[in-house]
């Protein structure tokens, strides 16, 4: 079970003093009554009424309380209709993106260019490919876009087991998750230093006979910077000399000439995806999709149901027994 609003629990708090004060005019209610009549056995006949007409109404605002908590149990599905794009963000998480050339890491400085880029949509949907010896759709075309930015945060080196960076096994990806998306309205973007170990970019001109547009976005410099690991060491080749990884443009230009798009450059200007979708991607047709969502479903109803049940039934208890 989930809560969706624990911070109103803290209302519990206040049932205490409440609690106290509700004993005190009791006990001062009975005080009053023996010396009224004289004789203690009223109160001993009705006690118990009174205890429990106390204790109806405090489980009642305890009920309430969780209520307003909304306690959340089950699935629901419900449907969702967007009008939109289809952008599938293909991210580079090989090592070479751990160079500091563009603080703090390259991939770092993609990551927060993706995110500029997430905040421009406009109910398009968005999907993610880590690739670096290989490629993995790792989030699907979606419209929630929180979901999306959690996969974003959490992709890097270690999400897929291949190292080296294949810019081949982006397309075949590619191709194979826009297969189920034909439409006007299909952009890859590539995000990469441009070290490319597979060489096989051919297929591309595939993509563009599909209606898919491709651009690419380069990472990096050409000074290049050493790559700095998670344990604070450094990469370095089989003779134990450092690794110094550089920006290799022409192979993202070579994708985004053959797919028509454009090559942007993150170091000259870091809001290059944002600028791209306002000056070329919200321009273009967008298309009608259809998709579910699954909600924890609401279960308020079933505490504050019980609570009204409860406050009905406490004026029955509070009824005096007669002598």
């Amino acid at each position: 079970m989930n809560w969706a609003d624990p911070a109103y629990a803290w209302l519990c708090l206040l049932l205490v003093p409440a609690a106290i004060l509700r004993h005190r005019a009791a006990r001062r209610r009975r005080r009053d009554l023996v010396q009224l009549t004289g004789d203690g056995s009223p109160v001993a006949r009705t006690a118990l009424r009174p205890f429990l007409a106390g204790l109806l109404p405090a489980a009642a605002c305890l009920l309430i309380i969780a209520a307003l908590c909304r306690p959340q149990w089950g699935l629901t599905t419900l449907p969702q209709h967007n009008r939109g794009l289809n952008i599938v963000v293909a991210l580079d998480v090989s090592r070479s993106m751990l160079a500091e050339d563009l603080p703090p890491t390259r991939l770092a400085a993609a990551r927060d260019a993706v995110t500029g880029l997430l905040s421009q949509l406009q109910g398009d949907r968005i999907g993610l490919i880590a690739f670096a010896g290989s490629a993995f759709l790792v989030c699907p075309l979606t419209s929630d876009y929180g979901t999306f930015a959690a996969v974003l945060a959490e992709a890097g080196p270690d999400t897929l087991p291949l190292g080296g960076t294949s810019l081949g096994s982006v397309i075949s990806e590619a191709t194979r998750v826009f297969a189920a998306n034909q439409g006007s309205s299909n952009t890859l973007i590539v995000i990469s230093d441009g070290e490319d170990h597979g060489g096989d970019l051919g297929s591309v001109a595939g993509l563009r006979a599909a209606g898919i547009t491709v651009h690419g976005l380069a990472v990096g410099t050409a000074a290049g910077s050493v790559i700095r690991l998670a344990d604070g060491e450094f990469v370095r080749n089989r003779q134990g000399t450092l690794v110094r990884t550089r920006l290799q443009t022409e192979p993202l230009l070579q994708l985004a000439t053959a797919g028509g798009g454009r090559l942007l450059d993150l170091a000259a200007d870091p809001k290059a995806l944002e600028t791209l979708y306002r000056t070329g991607l919200a321009s273009q047709e967008r298309q009608e999709s259809s998709t579910t969502r699954q909600h924890l479903a609401e279960r308020f109803q079933f505490p504050l149901a019980l609570a009204l049940l409860l406050l009905l039934g406490e004026p029955l208890l509070a009824w005096r027994q007669k002598p």
